[in-house]
């Protein structure tokens, strides 16, 4: 009988996978109990009129992370400043994950989140492997506010500005990307796995691909110069989301890249 559960569970997941082609406007319900054993039904709580916030991550995925730090203390912002009418979810990308794996990486993290171990369907419906997957959902018409495959600096003001606008509080702008994001320049993009980084400084970039894995690393390159470009190439890796990183003086970005040939 579990073979056969799971194999219907896997033919679902594949339908929402063959959806996902198009951005979801309506959220995909569910009823999971937490790691810490509470059911929640999705639609119930958005029905209440409460806003979800779902990081569908991997354990391995340094994006998960960076997204995860910045979603954290939007969370808390918005909960202070516009309502607390907001839930957070972290939630496995896999259904091999268990919940001691799934709790142990929020509480590293910090994280103020409710910790869910199985989600595949979930991230099939929103968008399929790129790490992470986000989606956010607000009120009794299961609205998806906004979905995400992977994660650039600045996707949180977006987010934040979409749920402020579902409440009715004052939106901030949505360009509030650090001085050293809004300095760089990467074209063409998408590329074939050969592109340039125009930027004025940096300690060093790291290109990451969708499951977190390093591709590459350039390191102590500080330029005095008003721009200097930096040519990088990944064409040998397959076809694909990467994400390039890079920090100056404790100050950090992170840009989306589509290698497509």
């Amino acid at each position: 009988m579990k073979k056969i559960y799971s194999f219907i569970l896997f033919i679902v997941a594949l339908s929402a996978v063959k959806e996902s082609n198009a951005q979801q406007t309506v959220a995909y319900d569910f009823t999971m109990n937490d790691c810490s054993g509470n059911m929640h039904h999705l639609f119930s709580e958005l029905d209440s009129g409460n806003v979800v916030i779902m990081e569908l991550f991997m354990l391995s995925c340094s994006p998960c992370v960076d997204a995860g730090n910045e979603l954290e203390p939007m969370f808390q912002n918005l909960k202070a400043t516009c309502s607390n009418k907001i839930i957070f979810y972290h939630m496995g990308y896999t259904n091999s994950y268990d919940c001691s794996q799934i709790t142990n990486w929020v509480s590293t993290n910090g994280y103020s989140s409710i910790p869910i171990d199985s989600g595949a369907i979930q991230t099939a419906y929103y968008g399929g492997m790129g790490m992470p997957t986000i989606a956010v959902m607000a009120g009794n018409t299961h609205k998806v506010l906004h979905t995400s495959v992977g994660y650039a600096s600045g996707d949180t003001a977006m987010i934040a500005d979409s749920i402020r606008t579902f409440f009715g509080c004052a939106t901030a702008s949505v360009q509030n990307a650090s001085s050293l994001s809004s300095s760089v320049s990467i074209y063409p993009n998408p590329s074939n796995g050969k592109f340039s980084v125009e930027i004025n400084r940096f300690e060093y970039i790291e290109i990451y691909n969708s499951i977190g894995e390093k591709v590459c690393i350039y390191g102590n390159r500080l330029i005095s110069a008003p721009s200097s470009t930096l040519q990088v190439d990944i064409s040998s890796e397959p076809e694909g989301i990467y994400f390039l990183r890079g920090e100056m003086n404790g100050e950090s970005f992170t840009r989306k890249i589509i290698v497509q040939r």
